[in-house]
């Protein structure tokens, strides 16, 4: 039995996944089963990788019918004989010491869930997601599922995150047909787990390529806000007070993101979006008076009150500026 699993769905990413495999085939930490779960790929990727684990034992290909990359994680998840699971997107790659810093997190300080920060890749440049340091927060449930309603020491993503088997197969499982699926699948992990170790340490390349799903405008962009409501709904549901309130920034944090992708162009886009913004005014009052709501947060509900075209403007200015810096 290995000691940890890696999870790694395909789909249509022949260009992208030798050296997604080859970065934890390189790993400084080598206990551990590379699953390879082809989701129908049409590309040669399947292909790809049964050739890739030709040379290495660790390294097993799976192919299944394309359901999506929530039914491949599943799979993978089922399929799993290690004590720890991470997943990684297949047009994504890792730092050599992302396992062994993700596992000594999470056994020396006995947690469930350890986490690392990531780069934002585009071309040739790397943006890390926060300020990384050597600073190691061991937090709670409660402490933890602030920090990741607020954006603060842990994002939403899957990928990133080195998880207990046993949290995985806990009853959570991604949800099949539909995008942004962490959305509403990471908070609940963090809510079944009683510790976790929070690292700061930008280990996992998060590629920003053009025709990925999340770069992609169509109605699944949708999925994203119908997820974020369920995340609200069942985080209220806890019964407690400051989870309530962070879980509205949480909405309207995704609900804002989705305002800021839809089609201009659509009707239907135009209608589903004033639907969103409607909901965003109603909690905006409740968000902009919560001290820990960041300040860009403050900034595009001001500016979403002049209006969705307004919106969108001064949100592809901010992102203009950040590029320049």
């Amino acid at each position: 039995m290995p000691e940890i699993s890696v999870v790694v769905p395909i789909y249509n990413v022949c260009s992208y996944l030798q050296k997604c495999v080859e970065s934890v085939l390189a790993q400084s930490f080598d206990d551990f089963e590379l699953l390879l779960i082809d989701d129908g790929s049409t590309d040669g990727s399947g292909e790809l990788a049964d050739t890739l684990a030709v040379d290495d034992a660790r390294v097993k290909v799976f192919h299944k019918t394309n359901g999506g990359l929530s039914d491949a994680r599943n799979y993978g998840v089922k399929h799993a004989t290690g004590k720890y699971v991470t997943f990684i997107d297949s047009d994504d790659w890792i730092e050599g010491s992302y396992l062994e810093y993700l596992y000594s997190l999470l056994v020396e300080n006995d947690a469930d869930i350890s986490t690392c920060y990531f780069n934002k890749c585009i071309g040739d440049k790397r943006y890390p997601w926060q300020c990384p340091n050597d600073e190691v927060h061991v937090m709670d449930s409660k402490e933890a599922l602030l920090s990741l309603l607020y954006q603060e020491r842990i994002n939403v993503s899957a990928p990133g995150k080195l998880y207990r088997v046993e949290l995985t197969r806990s009853g959570i499982e991604y949800p099949v047909g539909k995008h942004y699926e962490d959305v509403d699948t990471t908070w609940r992990f963090i809510a079944e787990a009683t510790k976790l170790a929070v690292g700061q340490q930008p280990l996992y390349n998060y590629v920003m390529r053009q025709g990925s799903i999340v770069h992609q405008v169509s109605d699944s962009i949708f999925d994203r806000s119908d997820l974020a409501l369920d995340a609200y709904e069942g985080l209220v549901a806890l019964g407690d007070a400051d989870i309530s309130i962070a879980a509205e920034r949480y909405l309207v944090f995704h609900y804002l993101s989705v305002l800021r992708s839809i089609d201009l162009n659509s009707p239907d886009h135009l209608a589903r979006a004033k639907k969103l913004s409607d909901t965003v005014k109603e909690h905006s009052l409740s968000v902009l008076s919560d001290s820990r709501t960041p300040r860009r947060d403050r900034v595009a509900l001001y500016a979403l009150r002049f209006g969705l075209h307004f919106y969108r403007f001064a949100w592809n200015a901010y992102c203009k500026l950040r590029e320049d810096r």
